[in-house]
C-alpha cells in the first residue's frame, strides 16, 4: 500500500467570505431537508442519509492530508518542505 499521501493546501478566505460561504452552505442543507419534507413526503431515512453525508464531508475536511492556513502560513509551510 502506498504511504505517500497527497497533501491538500487550502488558503483561508476573508471573514466576510467565510460568513457568506457558511450561510450558503447551511441554507442549502436546510433547503434539502425542507425539500424532503415538502415534496418527498418527509422520509426520515432521507434525512438521516443527508446528515450522514454531511458528517462524512466534515470528517474529510479535518483529515491529516489537509493543511489550512493564511497565505503567509502556507508559504512558510511550503518553504519548510
Amino acid at each position: 500500500m502506498d504511504n505517500d499521501k497527497t497533501k491538500y493546501i487550502v488558503i483561508n478566505e476573508s471573514v466576510i467570505g467565510s460568513i457568506i460561504k457558511d450561510i450558503v452552505t447551511f441554507s442549502m442543507f436546510a433547503g434539502l431537508l425542507i425539500f424532503n419534507h415538502q415534496l418527498l413526503g418527509g422520509s426520515t431515512v432521507i434525512d438521516v442519509m443527508f446528515i450522514i453525508l454531511t458528517l462524512g464531508f466534515l470528517a474529510g475536511k479535518h483529515s491529516k492530508t489537509r493543511f489550512e492556513g493564511t497565505k503567509e502560513e502556507v508559504i512558510k509551510y511550503l518553504s519548510e518542505k
